[in-house]
Formats: C-alpha cells, sequence, structure tokens
C-alpha cells in the first residue's frame, strides 16, 4: 500500500501582486503580476508594467513578491 496524496481543497492561484520601484523617481508601487492593463507610475507617469500575453512584462524593479 502507498501513501496517499492529500487532496487540495481549495487551490490557490498562480498570479501574484508585486511590488515595483519606479527606476526614475524611485517610487513604490502595488501591481499585479498578470497585469493585463499598462500600469504607470503615479509620480513620474513611466511606464513600469506592460500586459503580454499571460504574465506581464516589469519594466520597473522588482522588489518583492506579495503573499
Amino acid at each position: 500500500m502507498g501513501v496517499k496524496k492529500k487532496k487540495i481543497l481549495t487551490p490557490e492561484p498562480n498570479s501574484k501582486f508585486i511590488l515595483i520601484s519606479c527606476p526614475d523617481c524611485g517610487n513604490e508601487q502595488v501591481s499585479f503580476d498578470r497585469a493585463s492593463t499598462i500600469v504607470k507610475c503615479h509620480i513620474c507617469g513611466r511606464v513600469l508594467v506592460e500586459p503580454s500575453s499571460g504574465k506581464a512584462k516589469v519594466r520597473g524593479r522588482l522588489i518583492k513578491v506579495l503573499e
């Protein structure tokens, strides 16, 4: 008899929120790693996240992944 695998009753999503820093002004803001729209910096207006077919392309500096 083998060991039974535990069923996952509530699956967790693959997507996460991320904390991004703007390379121009240093502003930090939270975004979604699978963003479907362009995310701009609130202070200077630089594009920080661009959508792609799946995960978004991060143009700013990724500080950390929020849980």
